[in-house]
């Protein structure tokens, strides 16, 4: 009886923790330089900076990143004579999260090709990190022709032993093994439990020095938790499943343009040993990694990294 009463009052309680919530506008998040595209009916965010004639640099993020955290990289690159974009991809940071949008890594590498058409870029340098590292995968066998070089960031390519379909392969994201998605109660339950303390924790051992993340990094991250719909869209995304999984083979396939692999040596998201064997499969290809770096190099090993990026964009 007394656990029956309980259920009943944490039932409660999370509905009034839901109904109580006041959502913001993505477009009052906003950066100062950040702007929205519709790309066929899909809301994309995103940041470009730099003179539109330089070559291009499109960059990105991982799973449950965002234009955020590229935030010390794209300065450097501009200064370095390229155009940058940067971009969410939904549901994550302040783009599109509607449950009935594509969230396929083919479908991104749509939105990616679509963005590129508005921003009339032609070809770019593409960085992908972690999951955004597939989404790369995807965009360059599906448009090779658009691809100058390409640099994956602690991600890529997944080997049957990780499942390239599986959201939660590269984070600590256990929680979401304990929500049934596609029950009636997975969103709010999700919003009730993925609170910003909760994310922030999660973020934070991602990085080896756990002293990065900051409060201002915490807000970074956590920005979308503000946004309507945040948990549909979320939930939308882990459960689409890829019509047509990519394998290394077909990468390998079509990559014949330059490569850089960069990662760090202390990952404890997703393992060198990817790195190591997506260096292994392709030709025109460099590896390098970081000691004593975890899964976001770009912000462990700023200024190496961006020394690194601008070295091999400006290679011929």
């Amino acid at each position: 009886m007394m656990r029956k009463i309980f259920l009943i009052i944490a039932i409660f309680l999370m509905s009034q923790f839901v109904s109580a919530q006041r959502f913001i506008e993505p477009e009052m998040l906003a950066d100062a330089d950040g702007q929205f595209a519709d790309i066929n009916g899909v809301s994309i965010y995103y940041i470009a900076s730099g003179d539109v004639s330089n070559p291009a640099v499109i960059l990105i993020h991982g799973f449950g990143g965002s234009t955020f955290t590229w935030r010390d990289n794209i300065d450097a690159l501009v200064d370095a004579g390229y155009y940058v974009v940067a971009m969410d991809l939904p549901p994550f940071g302040l783009s599109d999260k509607s449950p009935d949008i594509g969230y396929t890594h083919a479908d991104f590498a749509d939105y990616i090709a679509g963005l590129m058409d508005f921003l009339e870029v032609e070809s770019a340098t593409i960085v992908g990190h972690s999951m955004g590292g597939s989404v790369t995968s995807y965009f360059v066998v599906n448009y090779p022709e658009r691809v100058d070089k390409l640099i994956f960031v602690a991600g890529g390519v997944f080997e049957d032993t990780r499942d390239a379909n599986d959201a939660t392969q590269d984070s600590p994201f256990g929680i979401l093994g304990t929500i049934d998605l596609e029950s009636e109660s997975a969103s709010n339950i999700l919003r009730f439990s993925l609170v910003p303390a909760t994310f922030a924790s999660i973020i934070e051992s991602a990085y080896f020095d756990a002293s990065i993340m900051t409060d201002e990094v915490v807000n970074g991250y956590a920005r979308p938790l503000q946004i309507e719909n945040w948990t549909e869209g979320f939930i939308a995304y882990l459960l689409a499943e890829e019509a047509n999984p990519i394998t290394l083979d077909e990468v390998s396939d079509v990559a014949d343009m330059p490569i850089l692999i960069i990662w760090g040596e202390v990952d404890t998201w997703v393992p060198i040993t990817i790195g190591e064997a997506m260096y292994n499969s392709f030709t025109d290809v460099q590896l390098i990694t970081y000691a004593n770096v975890g899964h976001l190099p770009m912000e462990e090993n700023t200024e190496q990294f961006n020394a690194d990026v601008i070295s091999f964009l400006d290679e011929n």
